[in-house]
């Protein structure tokens, strides 16, 4: 021993490090809920403020008909939207595997919209939304914003970086 340290075995260093890690992923749970929370305060979740929304194909939904049987997560999202670029694919994936209606927020008109979808290879409906009146009736005020609509009702909603697997348990 020269530097007067002793040196840890790496049992110790795994130990040490695992209980950081954990600590650091009950932290960002946390936060992350707490931001979630505070940014959807202002958000009535007894009633569902946009029933009929018309789709960039021109077909018409109708998002609490739709909750009755299954949820439906509704995606507020834009295409000059940073942390879009890296919750978009998860959603994309998600839309696969449940009811997913997305609203692009001001992000140009109809074409393009679905020239970035294109570009992208995203495959989920999309409502526009170009002059952001969709998005201020829903009091959406954050991209990306993720509400799960059921039997009518708002029971989630999450802003901000979200995983797939953050999706996926919203899902159950």
């Amino acid at each position: 021993m020269t530097s007067g340290k002793m040196k840890r075995p790496w049992r110790t260093r795994v130990k040490r490090g695992a209980r950081d890690l954990c600590w650091l992923t009950v932290f960002v749970l946390i936060s992350s809920t707490a931001v979630d929370w505070w940014r959807s305060r202002d958000i009535d979740t007894s009633q569902v403020p946009v029933d009929m929304v018309r789709l960039l194909d021109g077909r018409q939904q109708d998002l609490v008909a739709m909750s009755q049987q299954e949820p439906v997560h509704v995606y507020v999202w834009a295409s000059w939207c940073g942390v879009c670029r890296f919750v978009t694919p998860s959603v994309d994936w998600l839309s696969g595997h449940a009811q997913v209606v997305s609203i692009a927020l001001r992000s140009g008109p109809d074409k393009k919209v679905n020239g970035y979808l294109a570009h992208h290879g995203y495959d989920f409906p999309v409502v526009n939304d170009p002059d952001g009146q969709l998005s201020r009736r829903l009091s959406v005020k954050v991209t990306p914003t993720v509400m799960v609509i059921e039997q009518g009702k708002i029971t989630s909603i999450t802003t901000g970086f979200t995983s797939p697997i953050g999706l996926w348990l919203r899902m159950l």
